[in-house]
């Protein structure tokens, strides 16, 4: 008997799956790429659980005749590509024939569609791959697919999904992302019976970017639009002044396909980093249009990579792009000379009014600092002591933070912390899937100060922060908040509000450049002291350095 086996379909499927469809976000993709390439003008995706339990996406496109929905439902069986020559030549987003099988090896399936022109649909229904049931049934033109109970017969996938938040929000990056592509497509989307994304027809890409991310920040980003040797690239930057923490709002688009492409993605962030700390990331839709015999989309089954013919000409043409937008007056300012009258006063020694406080407001003496006797400050960012054997370089904000950090984890365990109540309630645009994670964490939030109040799908209203953060603007102050807890991190397995509180401790602390009077320092070392981990702040970052006075002696060659 042979040891090689040709594996059955059911198999295979499951094994393609495996590529296709990593999680919920990945079946949305598919589907709504389906949708688009069906010549949909209107498209409506149901989640539930996420997409665990539910997901159903319903068009109004060409639809299919039952004939064709059982092709459909074969790998390799596609309407968009037919001979060799098209592969070089793709100009719809999915053409493998590979995502519907897979998708439906791995769920409980349905299948409902009617062809433009014909009287009556049909249904197909099954699991695992296999068509369990074929109906005749009265339908709107289009086609409506519904895939339940994502991965029940690969539950060892299961372990891998995130929370329910977390599949949500990478959903609507999805969604998001295609609605950026496609202006001219009517999206909406709804989560457990709510709508949590609604993209009407657009009429352009910043319209598109208002209904999505907000209008206010459509309005301030920059129009972009260059063309050379037959590449043409558009779209919207931000200003610098309009970072975020990550990468979740550059989009690349490339012949009405988002895609992920780590040349264009180096080469933006290069154009940025003159005016970007390294740590911090723009706003960037870019569409790109290529003739489509120098792009390769068949790269990876998930279709979401290119490679260029000539990818010289993209990086130069995008780097150049970029270049010319930032030294627009929109973001060069004119430095205001400084008056004669007025010369450069020193340094002053008293700290700035908004400066958080280092002391609690009933007094309490000191304790024996575990860093010796204070020498001074270093370039108003070290705070230098020494004891007996070493000499000790603290880290003022991230030593305050550490402080911090665990001062209100105590206070929160008795409960709520203090809040600031705005004058007037901010109205705060998001993108859905910041919008999604806030949602999410308006509990612990509420703990924390902050008092949120949901105002539509992609609205907020903001009524109180926390009193610690008072001078912080919280428009800036929530953007910062989703960066920061809901990008991937190394210390994302640590409970939310350890992570929450890391971040009010972070945005509250004393900042490097801010002079210190010698009782705050000194107070800072002995509050240090006090701390159970005095040593690193909450973010894992090293609070100090020490060199050893033995050491040095020897070096020195001093005996006594």
């Amino acid at each position: 008997m042979s040891r090689i086996v040709r594996l059955p379909d059911h198999v295979v499927n499951q094994i393609a799956a495996g590529e296709v469809v990593e999680r919920p976000a990945s079946v949305l993709k598919e589907l709504l790429e389906n949708a688009v390439d069906a010549r949909a003008g209107r498209v409506t995706a149901d989640l539930q659980d996420a997409g665990r339990r539910l997901i159903r996406v319903t068009d109004d496109g060409v639809g299919m005749t039952p004939e064709e929905m059982e092709l459909a439902l074969e790998r390799h069986a596609t309407s968009k590509i037919a001979t060799e020559a098209d592969l070089r030549d793709i100009r719809s987003l999915g053409f493998r024939g590979e995502a519907l099988p897979a998708i439906c090896a791995v769920s409980r399936f349905s299948l409902v569609s009617r062809a433009r022109g014909v009287g009556q649909g049909a249904m197909l229904r099954g699991e695992g791959g296999l068509v369990r049931q074929r109906l005749a049934v009265e339908c709107s033109e289009g086609t409506t697919v519904e895939v339940a109970d994502l991965f029940f017969n690969t539950p060892a996938r299961l372990k891998f999904l995130k929370s329910p938040q977390a599949e949500l929000a990478a959903g609507l990056r999805v969604a998001t992302q295609l609605a950026l592509a496609q202006p001219a497509l009517h999206l909406r989307v709804a989560h457990n019976e709510r709508p949590v994304l609604t993209a009407p027809k657009a009429s352009s890409l910043r319209d598109r970017v208002g209904a999505l991310l907000g209008y206010d920040l459509a309005g301030r980003l920059l129009a972009v639009r260059r063309e050379e040797r037959g590449v043409a690239v558009e779209g919207l930057l931000s200003p610098p002044a309009l970072a975020r923490g990550n990468r979740d709002e550059i989009v690349v688009i490339v012949n009405g396909r988002p895609v992920r492409d780590s040349l264009i993605l180096q080469t933006l962030l290069e154009a940025y980093r003159p005016l970007l700390a390294r740590d911090r990331f723009p706003i960037a839709i870019l569409t790109l249009r290529v003739p489509s015999g120098e792009v390769d989309v068949n790269v990876h089954p998930s279709k979401a990579w290119v490679r260029f013919r000539q990818p010289r000409v993209v990086q130069e043409l995008v780097f150049a792009l970029v270049q010319e937008a930032l030294r627009s007056a929109e973001v060069v300012s004119s430095p205001r000379p400084v008056s004669p009258v007025e010369p450069l006063a020193a340094p002053s020694q008293v700290p700035p009014a908004d400066q958080p406080g280092l002391f609690r407001e009933e007094p309490a003496g000191y304790t024996a600092s575990l860093f010796g006797t204070l020498v001074g400050q270093l370039q108003d960012t070290f705070i230098v002591a020494a004891s007996e054997e070493e000499v000790f370089f603290v880290d003022q904000h991230v030593a305050h933070e550490r402080v911090l950090f665990e001062r209100l984890k105590a206070d929160l365990a008795l409960g709520a912390l203090p809040s600031q109540e705005l004058l007037f309630p901010l109205t705060l645009e998001m993108a859905p899937s910041g919008h999604a994670l806030l949602a999410e964490w308006e509990p612990t939030l509420a703990g924390l100060g902050f008092d949120l109040q949901g105002f539509g799908e992609a609205t907020l209203l903001v009524r109180a922060v926390p009193a610690l953060l008072k001078g912080e603007e919280p428009r800036h102050l929530l953007e910062a908040l989703v960066d920061e807890v809901g990008s991937p991190r190394p210390e994302a397995s640590r409970p939310l509000v350890d992570r929450a509180l890391a971040f009010v401790a972070c945005r509250a602390a004393v900042k490097a450049g801010a002079p210190l009077g010698r009782e705050e320092m000194t107070r800072l070392l002995a509050d240090l002291s006090l701390t159970e981990t005095p040593f690193f702040c909450p973010h894992g970052r090293p609070v100090l350095s020490r060199l050893s006075l033995r050491e040095i002696r020897r070096e020195l060659k001093r005996t006594w």
